[in-house]
């Protein structure tokens, strides 16, 4: 009988376990065992995986985990501190037993978690493990189990009392475990475990606790519990492994014990670990639908519930009265898909998604248009889950759900961002707590991570993991992996010859190597909602994420393979955006925008997107997509869907896009390859775009069914060779007898295959397209409520806000500081401006904030900060409040000139008094001073209730701030600069220097090399291992922010200009770091120092070659030597032509080192030149 390995970790005990399910597969092949169980510590996450992988093998699956048993019980509220957590291997014999380990690992985890952070573990009790007993096998575990605790603390007596208990439980599938790493400990426990297998008749198996696949794993499997528990490899004290726990075959396995134990028991544990392996039975629970249980009318059936409220939803969407029929095209086409969706057995999926999406309409949360292939169904468009009528946008039934393959329909909407919680909480509610989850996610370890962990435990230094990790290239957001970096066709040589030529890179990368694409940490899928028909702690094992959520264990597409429905409630942020905007205008103006009735020939619109203003406009926002736009001038939703589909990286790298916006502008004559293509074609000017347009080539001129047309598509995509040369024939000899040339057919194909590689989801392109049609049509109509709602939905990302406020400044809208007596929450339009909404203000909270709006509402304006006290209790609107309203201005109407340093003089006194007046009011008592005035007491306090300020104290009068510290206040404050801002002032031959803003820079490639003006809003020194200085900075300018590093070398040299607050001019490279852009600073001079040289030039002179060169020799004779910083003086040119003036800005080779040198030869060269200051002031 050959050895099953019964006890493994694969990369699911995160940080402990160093094998991927894959490989760990492979392995068992390689060595011919039966089976292989998964014992994860705690969890299940690779069960469904491990079933996925071992299907078409002889390698059995046995699902299992490695739980924490506990004597007391797990919902003892205080449990003991040193409560002992035993472990025990647990493992699902059949169908039964799957379902009761599952809600054993579930109830660990919802009830029993002890401990935190890497020492937390979710653990089980004995009566729990008792009452869900049935279908399980389980075995003693490692040195870490409760017999063998009982046995090393001198216990036997206790061993066996432990092993009679679980024998009484779990009879014959009860097995002591031995193991053998070479410790004493082993030998101690071995001898007593063969003792109690003889005298109680409990069978023994040998197992070897793998946590990686073979022994040349031992050294990679160690780096990874340094970098699990922050410890580096050379460490003495901490977690270590004996360097034996890998998966051994049977010869290894006979082989152990041979020192303390007789051969034959060995033997006899070992064949024992295949008769645990044939007790296993098939689990079942692959690929059978399971749709929830969706409450039905009383006289019908899924089946015909689906077919009324489709019909009822279609009528209503073409405003058909009851007694009239459908044409043809609806009629038809409806009833042909309820026959399919009845056929596949999804009809009960369609009605919970009506249901949810129904609910959402009606409770106002916005609904996006349609997502995916979904938007191609008649008969989700009935049913109000998409907006989309796929009749007249040409949208195919078949690219969504196809008769011909059977899968489970996929609908996945969006939801406005903020109020996607309430469909979720909706959908709890209707199918019950116990039946609905959100979905795990875990992030694995790519090969930049990887690379720099494994640096860290091996101490190497940062600059060297990062200077490497940088050689690895992002595709589509993916690093290449290790494997490619040092294979013959490395995308960076470099990396290859660094790993060829140096031992200790070596030695580090082929560690990285080994444990590159591990599971890392979990997280919740950002919008996976899985609704089960039964509770899902018998179905799925469930625990909690971080924030307390209950979320499943297994990730998507295992829940999808085993037939559970599993939704996607995405939130998407311009769904909120045009929800506000359209409550904005309703607010201002008294009309209610339909979004999904705007003309879609308005040429306002069209007019924006051809100038390319472009900011906040749903997924045109790019640099790259803005001249994109700018150049196609789009003139309908088709055009804007096409330029959609286009923008990816294979249209991209194939230049389909000039050739597209060539056409539509009659620059490249279109050609039809047969009069066929025309009507399929005409929309994308005769190029390929969409999936759709090749499904309906296969069926319009080779006779394929649309279904049939689908699974070509997918054939094409995948470029399968012996499936191609198959349908190429079919193709070819569908479209010779339809008329079609032979010759015309065959290179049509050709052209299809390669257009598959590009082509995009029509479906999905049409119904994001009118979401960028939506946005862009409220901008062009209504910019100050559209840019208000845009700000509002983007306060929390400085960077937006501040590129969108740049956008307003463009487009003539000011936004204002925050106004008490005008602002409400969020950003707020009042006429043609924006006031900063109150809730940007920090130190004020919301409680603060509805005070503050109650009581505008119901008294009127605040007229004086003493009115404000007066009215808005101390307790409510505190002082550190106050002052915060002070200093961001949201207070200057209250006071002549807007005086703030005078509103700060005055407060201590007005809250004093304020306070004063508030203790009368509640004693019904007046002051001293107000009864010498005159008057009852009574008549005093109600003179005090009703808004008497005349008694209100002021300050002796104060100067205002001075303009910078006014602006440092309100960054403070709001986060930005908002009555004016440091860079403002800069004359227009600084301002182009900076030809690239800081909110630009994702759109610049790795290492290019820029000069930036900027603002230094942070900076954080940083000591290397070394001991050398360096800093990291905080940069922003009008559009946006990065960070900046400064290396030690450069900060040596620069450290005297790197102050906060300080306003610079940068030179220096772009660097992409993980998805992340930041700059490496390689020179800067202070604005407020800095002179800039002017060279005036005729237009003449400018284009004079002659003169070119004269310039070139009169700068290189005062440029800056390379190892020089702080010193560089830019040159500008100064170019008269016609009657108007231009400046252009030369290289950075250009700049001169000592300005007043460079100005003297170049006047001696006959040059008109001299020194200008940036500032207008100082």
């Amino acid at each position: 009988m050959a050895f099953v390995p019964l006890h493994n970790h694969s990369d699911y005990s995160l940080l402990d376990g160093a094998s991927q399910l894959p490989a760990m597969v492979k392995r068992a092949e390689e060595l011919g065992m039966p089976a292989l169980a998964l014992t994860d510590h705690g969890v299940m996450y690779g069960a469904i995986e491990l079933l996925k992988l071992c299907k078409g093998t002889a390698v059995k699956p046995i699902i299992g985990n490695e739980m924490y048993v506990i004597n007391g019980s797990i919902d003892d509220p205080n449990p003991p501190k040193k409560e002992r957590r035993y472990h025990l291997v647990v493992l699902a014999k059949n169908a039964v037993g799957y379902r009761n380990l599952v809600k054993l690992t579930s109830i660990s985890h919802l009830r029993g978690m002890r401990g935190r952070g890497i020492f937390s573990r979710a653990c089980i009790d004995k009566p729990t493990l008792e009452q869900y007993s049935e279908g399980l096998i389980v075995a003693t575990a490692c040195l870490g189990g409760e017999l063998s605790q009982a046995i090393l603390r001198g216990r036997p007596d206790v061993a066996r009392d432990v092993a009679r208990w679980y024998q009484g439980v779990f009879g014959d599938d009860f097995y002591l475990e031995i193991q053998d790493h070479g410790s004493p400990e082993d030998r101690i426990v071995n001898v007593e475990l063969v003792r109690i297998s003889q005298e109680l008749g409990i069978p023994l198996i040998a197992t070897n606790d793998a946590h990686y696949l073979t022994s040349n794993d031992a050294e990679a499997h160690d780096a990874l519990l340094c970098i699990l528990t922050g410890k580096l490899v050379t460490d003495e004290k901490r977690l270590r492994y004996t360097g034996t726990e890998y998966i051994k075959g049977e010869q290894e396995m006979l082989a152990l014990f041979a020192d303390h134990l007789e051969p034959e028991v060995v033997a006899e544990a070992v064949a024992n670990t295949a008769r645990v392996a044939e007790k296993v039975e098939d689990y079942d629970i692959l690929g059978r639908y399971q749709m929830p249980r969706f409450p039905i009318p009383e006289g019908h059936t899924p089946v015909s519930y689906l077919r009324e409220v489709s019909e009822q939803g279609l009528r209503a969407r073409l405003q058909l009265p009851e007694n009239e029929v459908f044409t043809p095209e609806y009629g038809e086409r409806l009833t042909f898909e309820l026959q399919v969706m009845e056929q596949m057995g999804f009809p009960t999926y369609f009605l919970v998604v009506w249901d949810y999406i129904r609910f959402a309409r009606e409770n106002g949360i916005p609904v996006g248009p349609g997502r995916g292939s979904a938007a191609g169904s008649l008969v989700a468009y009935a049913l109000g889950i998409t907006n989309i009528d796929p009749v007249t946008n040409g949208l195919l039934f078949e690219r969504f759900l196809n008769p011909e393959r059977k899968s489970m329909p996929d609908i996945d909407t969006d939801f406005c961002i903020e109020r996607r919680g309430e469909v979720i909480d909706y959908v709890t509610r209707r199918y019950g707590e116990e039946k609905v989850a959100q979905i795990i996610t875990f992030n694995r370890m790519t090969s930049k991570a990887v690379l720099k962990d494994v640096a860290r435990v091996l101490d190497i230094p940062y600059g060297d993991a990062d200077r490497l990790a940088k050689l690895i290239p992002v595709v589509r957001g993916k690093p290449a992996k290790l494997k490619e970096m040092i294979g013959d066709e490395s995308p960076a040589p470099e990396f290859r010859e660094k790993y060829q030529n140096d031992p200790q890179v070596k030695r580090w990368v082929d560690m990285a190597m080994r444990i590159e694409g591990t599971n890392k940490t979990f997280g919740v899928h950002a919008a996976g909602v899985v609704i089960a028909a039964d509770p899902l702690d018998e179905v799925v094992p469930l625990q909690r994420n971080n924030d307390g959520q209950v979320i499943t264990q297994y990730f998507m597409e295992d829940v999808e393979s085993m037939g559970l429905l599993k939704m996607d409630f995405l939130g998407l942020k311009n769904l909120t955006m045009i929800d506000k905007t359209i409550d904005l205008v309703e607010q201002s103006t008294g009309q209610k925008v339909d979004p999904d009735a705007l003309p879609l020939d308005d040429p306002g619109t069209y007019g924006l997107l051809a100038r390319g203003d472009l900011e906040g406009i749903f997924q045109l926002e790019s640099s790259g997509m803005r001249q994109i736009v700018r150049d196609l001038k789009p003139s309908s939703l088709e055009d804007i869907s096409s330029i959609l589909a286009l923008y990816r990286p294979g249209p991209l790298d194939a230049g389909l896009i000039p050739k597209f916006i060539n056409r539509k502008h009659g620059r490249e004559a279109i050609d039809f390859a047969h009069a066929k293509l025309e009507p399929i074609l005409q929309e994308t000017y005769g190029i390929m775009v969409y999936q759709e347009q090749i499904m309906r080539i296969a069926q319009d001129l080779a006779g394929y069914s649309l279904g049939e047309a689908d699974l070509l598509r997918r054939a094409m995509g995948k470029k399968k060779k012996s499936e191609m040369e198959k349908h190429q024939s079919i193709f070819v000899k569908g479209a010779t007898e339809r008329g079609v040339d032979s010759k015309i057919a065959e290179a049509l194909f050709e052209q299809m295959v390669l257009f598959a590689e590009y082509c995009f989801n029509k479906s999905h392109s049409t119904a994001y397209g009118a979401v960028t049609y939506q946005t862009a049509y409220l901008k062009a109509h209504y910019p100050v409520a559209y840019m208000a709602a845009l700000l509002t939905v983007n306060a929390g990302t400085t960077d937006k806000v501040q590129r969108y406020i740049s956008n307003c400044n463009a487009m003539g809208i000011e936004v204002m500081p925050p106004d008490v007596n005008a602002s409400g929450i969020d950003f707020t339009p009042v006429g043609d401006r924006i006031l900063f909404g109150l809730s940007a203000v920090r130190n004020l909270g919301d409680g603060a904030i509805r005070a503050l709006l109650e009581a505008r509402s119901a008294d009127g304006p605040f007229r004086s900060l003493a009115d404000l006290c007066d009215r808005i209790p101390g307790t409510t609107l505190n002082r550190r409040s106050l002052e915060s309203l002070i200093h961001c201005g949201a207070l200057d109407a209250l006071e002549p000139q807007a005086n703030r340093a005078q509103l700060m003089a005055d407060l201590d006194l007005i809250v004093d008094w304020a306070s004063s007046r508030a203790r009368d009011r509640a004693s019904g008592q007046g002051n001293l001073f107000d009864l010498m005035g005159g008057g009852s007491a009574d008549a005093v306090a109600d003179a005090a209730g009703s808004g008497d300020l005349s008694t209100a104290p002021k300050a002796a009068p104060v100067p205002d701030y001075p303009p910078t510290e006014k602006l440092r206040l309100e960054k403070d404050l709001v986060g930005f600069y908002l009555s004016d801002h440091p860079l403002k002032q800069l004359t227009r031959p600084v301002q182009l220097l900076s030809p690239v803003g800081l909110g630009s820079l994702e759109e610049q490639a790795d290492k290019t090399r820029v000069s930036v003006v900027g603002m230094v809003a942070g900076l954080r020194p940083v000591t290397t291992r070394k001991g050398d200085r360096m800093a990291v900075l905080q940069l922003e300018d009008l559009s946006g922010s990065c960070e900046a590093v400064v290396f030690p070398k450069t900060y040596a040299r620069l450290a005297d200009f790197l102050m906060v607050d300080a306003r610079l001019l940068i030179w220096a490279s772009v660097d992409r770091r993980d998805e992340q852009v930041q700059l490496i600073v390689d020179d800067c001079r202070v604005i407020d120092e800095l002179k800039v040289l002017l060279v005036e030039l005729e237009g003449s002179e400018a284009s004079d070659i002659a003169v070119q060169h004269k310039l070139r020799e009169c700068l290189n004779q005062h440029r800056t030597e390379k190892d020089e910083a702080g010193v560089r003086v830019p040159v500008v040119a100064m170019v008269h032509h016609h009657g108007q003036t231009r400046f252009v800005r030369l290289g950075h080779q250009f700049c001169v080192r000592d300005s007043e040198a460079a100005l003297s030869s170049l006047t001696a060269q006959a040059f008109r030149a001299r020194l200008s200051s940036p500032l207008v002031a100082a």
